[in-house]
């Protein structure tokens, strides 16, 4: 499903709505290699960690896991069009009642600027993981009720992408966007002690 929404969000591109920005705290950035440049300051990353190699699933520690509430792990490489090539990890969890998944994804081919553009179709502002510039996101005009992913500028050219969504709308956009964030953190807290 995430293939399909990053698909329409790259093909249906406008230039009207740019990401808006938000306290970006330290931290370091960089421009990307190939894409629309952002239409905000991005601060500087703090280091590069490249994720040529990294295995999606292997960023999660099994105390991590219960703290995301997530049941069962598979790992995919995307076959779609979007970020074709790129390894996937596929979580599965429950909260409560609500089924979600986390799809987490080791892009290699485009940082995580174009997201901040304004010109893909969705509606994005700049936050900061673990003082790293990242993207929080999700398709424009949907009113965030599907989902919100998280891109994390991990070194020029690359992203660490997450996204977190919920069965059903159980979830406020702030809610899934947390929830895409808290998986977002723990990944780069293990990518740095592989980098």
């Amino acid at each position: 499903m995430v293939a399909l929404l990053c698909a329409v969000a790259l093909t249906g591109c406008t230039d009207s709505e740019p990401g808006q920005a938000v306290a970006a705290g330290t931290g370091g950035g960089g421009q990307s290699s190939g894409g629309s440049k952002p239409s905000v300051t991005i601060p500087p990353r703090p280091k590069d960690l490249k994720l040529d190699g990294v295995d999606p699933c292997k960023l999660f520690t099994q105390e991590q896991i219960a703290q995301l509430k997530v049941k069962r792990q598979r790992t995919k490489t995307q076959d779609g069009d979007a970020f074709k090539g790129s390894p996937q990890c596929l979580m599965d969890g429950t909260e409560g009642k609500t089924a979600f998944d986390y799809e987490i994804w080791a892009i290699t081919s485009e940082g995580f600027e174009p997201w901040l553009s304004g010109k893909r179709n969705v509606e994005a502002k700049l936050v900061t993981i673990d003082d790293f510039p990242a993207a929080d996101y999700h398709i424009r005009g949907s009113g965030g009720a599907f989902d919100c992913a998280t891109a994390v500028g991990v070194a020029d050219g690359q992203q660490l992408m997450v996204v977190f969504r919920p069965s059903r709308n159980a979830f406020t956009q702030d809610q899934m966007c947390a929830k895409s964030e808290q998986a977002a953190h723990f990944a780069m807290q293990t990518l740095k002690t592989l980098k």
